[in-house]
Formats: C-alpha cells, structure tokens, sequence
C-alpha cells in the first residue's frame, strides 16, 4: 500500500504550502546534483494576490536553454487506497514561434509517485529523452509499481 503524501492538502493551505515546498526542495536537488537553473513558468497568484491552490500546478520548473519544462499537478485523494500518477509531453504557448516543451506530471502523491516523478523528470531535463522514449519509460515505471 503506497503511502500517501499531504492527503488533505487542498483543506488546508499551510499543508498546501508544505507539498508545495516539498516539490521545490526536490527540484532544487536534482537542479543543484545535475548542475542546472530553471524558473517558474506557471503563475499561481490570482490578481488580487490571492494563490490559486488548486493543485494545478503545485510546481512548475522551465529550464530555459533546453526550451524544457516540467508541470506537476497534484491531485485529490477520491479513495483510501487511491493510487495515480500518469505523464505526457505537451506545448506550452509561453512563445507562439517557440513554444515550450512540456513534461505534465498529475498525480496522487505518495512515496512512490514521488519516487517515480522525479525518474521521469531526470529522464526528460538531464538525459534528453524523446517523446518516444518518454512515453516508453512512463509504461515501464508504471508497470513497476503494478
């Protein structure tokens, strides 16, 4: 049974805030172990300054020179024993001519789903995967977790 990660996080915005945190403490390892600089490309603050918690994204990261992002969204918990992680590659219209490549992580976050996010991550950012092999890897990761 996967152990589940800040499962009531939309209720309460300090634990949504905590795995907020958690996904950039993540991030900001694998950037500082494989030596690269990414920002946020998502804005997550509604105009009146209000952050929209919604899980969608809880994290975002565009490393620049690679014209590569990464999108995790974060879902609710529907069933005790619920268990969720899926990805696809998408294009994000940051720049009509050169839109940006983008690696969309939704998930129930769990010990393994953590686990596995942050291998497809290194596959897509550091290794340079295609999309072939992105959706290769991402069958095989799941088969894993059976």
């Amino acid at each position: 049974m996967a152990k589940l990660l800040f499962p009531d996080f939309l209720d309460h915005p300090e634990i949504y805030d905590a795995a907020e945190a958690l996904w950039k403490a993540r991030f900001d390892a694998l950037a500082e172990k494989h030596q690269f600089a990414y920002a946020p490309y998502i804005n997550v603050f509604a105009r009146n300054g209000d952050k929209h918690r919604d899980g969608n994204p809880i994290f975002s990261a565009e490393v620049k020179p690679l014209n590569r992002a990464v999108r995790i969204i974060q879902e609710a918990i529907e069933e005790p024993d619920d268990f969720f992680i899926s990805a696809w590659l998408d294009t994000f219209p940051v720049d009509e001519d050169n839109p940006l490549n983008e690696l969309v992580i939704p998930l129930v976050l769990s010990e393994e789903t953590l686990e596995v996010a942050e291998r497809l991550i290194v596959h897509w950012l550091v290794e340079g995967r295609s999309k072939e092999e992105m959706e290769q890897i991402l069958e095989e990761e799941l088969a894993l977790l059976g």
